[in-house]
């Protein structure tokens, strides 16, 4: 698994050159999850970023309408990221992520990458710039969702 090249495939590292990708990539680990392995789960610490170089992933909230079960909210894939919410705010996990097939993953600490962004603050103003078009994207596909729910 070469962690450059899948940073070089993914909107959150768009627009940084070749030596800052082979840089940004020292930081990140690869990891092999197994179908119904549980990444984390909703209310866990926040520690990594996650994205997802092959595989897919369910994302599951606890239901409020029936206690003690989850209900699945999304699925992400190829080039997805999850756990960005880490690199924010390092609150506990909001959802719990479940593979719903073998995955392959690469994750970087948020420590370690909050450390590295403030260090080379041009990279640290495009991947910001990228996470806030990726939340944002999300964001206004919920509302939308809402929207369909609701009329």
């Amino acid at each position: 698994m070469n962690i450059t090249e899948i940073l070089r495939r993914i909107e959150l590292t768009h627009g940084l050159t070749d030596t800052e990708l082979e840089a940004l990539a020292q930081l990140f680990h690869a990891k092999h999850v197994k179908k119904d392995q549980i990444i984390f789960r909703e209310g866990d610490p926040s520690e990594d970023l996650y994205i997802i170089d092959r595989g897919r992933v369910g994302i599951h909230i606890y239901s409020v309408s029936k206690p003690g079960t989850t209900e699945k909210i999304a699925t992400l894939r190829d080039r997805d990221i999850f756990g960005e919410f880490s690199m924010i705010d390092g609150s506990t996990r909001s959802a719990t992520v479940i593979a719903e097939e073998d995955t392959d993953l690469i994750f970087v600490d948020h420590l370690a990458f909050h450390r590295f962004l403030d260090a080379n603050e041009h990279v640290g103003y495009v991947i910001f710039r990228n996470l806030a078009k990726i939340l944002t994207a999300k964001l206004r596909k919920t509302d939308l969702e809402m929207r369909n729910a609701i009329l």
